[in-house]
Formats: structure tokens, sequence, C-alpha cells
């Protein structure tokens, strides 16, 4: 996950986003590529008798299709989160949906769950609400970033 972390005049600020390597365009050369090899393969073995592996290249095609656009809508995705000036304000993109959340930082706490094989699991939460953070972190940094989160909320007047 490309992630930027900055601590400024008191206020942190934590930028994550999904790890997008290929981008846009060498993600779409990729899929157009598995699927004129998919239908060729099927072609080929149309042309010797075998016609029923046909349809299944093109379902294979559509396949690839659907997940080029899901991985697309969420190329894009962001997690945004500050702390400081007497707030925590979260806002985060996934897929074409945008939330922004604000807290009272004197409300404000970070809560990790522990999950199977040892993965974690950060949530912030505040009256009532929760919203889950460094979901694009290794799971093995999410515990660092719980506890930065944690130190910084208290000294900025949090029981964290």
């Amino acid at each position: 996950m490309p992630c930027s972390l900055a601590i400024e005049n008191g206020v942190l600020t934590a930028m994550g986003r999904p790890n997008d390597a290929l981008g846009r365009q060498g993600r779409m050369r990729i899929m157009v590529f598995l699927a004129v090899f998919a239908l060729l393969v099927g072609t080929a073995w149309t042309a010797i008798g075998a016609w029923p592996v046909l349809p299944f290249a093109g379902l294979e095609a559509l396949c690839l299709a659907g997940a080029w656009m899901y991985i697309s809508w969420h190329a894009d995705d962001y997690e945004y989160v500050v702390i400081g000036e007497g707030r925590v304000a979260v806002d985060l993109r996934r897929g074409m949906r945008i939330e922004r959340h604000a807290f009272q930082i004197p409300w404000t706490r970070v809560v990790t769950e522990q999950e199977e094989a040892g993965r974690c699991r950060v949530r912030l939460q505040s009256a009532g609400r929760d919203v889950e953070v460094g979901v694009w972190l290794p799971p093995d940094r999410r515990g660092e970033f719980a506890d930065l989160l944690r130190r910084h909320l208290l000294a900025s007047g949090s029981p964290a």
C-alpha cells in the first residue's frame, strides 16, 4: 500500500491507497491479452472439431472483463485520516462510495481486533459509531499503525 504519514504542528495526517503497480493501461493490456488468448485457443479447438470449447472461452473472456471492471472501480480507493485540532476526520473511498466521518478527540478510541492467522483489524470508535482504517496496510503493520493512532490521540487529549 502506498502510504504517506506526516505530523506537522501536532496534526497527524495518514493517507493510504491500494497498490496499483500496473496502472489503468497496464491492467487493460493484460486483460485484453488474456481474453484474446482464451478466444484464440477456443477458436483453434473449434477448428479441429471441438466446438463446445468456444462458448467456455467466451465465458472466460466475459469473466475477465468483469474482473477488470471490478479492479478498475477500486483502483482509485483511498483512506485519509487526520487527527488534530480537536477532531478526528476519516475520508474513505471504496469503489464509487465516498464516506466522511468526523469524531471528537476526547471520545475517540482505537480498537484492534485479532483475527485468524495473527491478522489485525484497526477501528476508530466514537459515540456508537466506528470505522475501519488501515485496510491496505500489510497485516503485520496494522498493529504499529494502531499504536501510532493511540499515541497521537493520547497526546491530543483522548483516553484512546
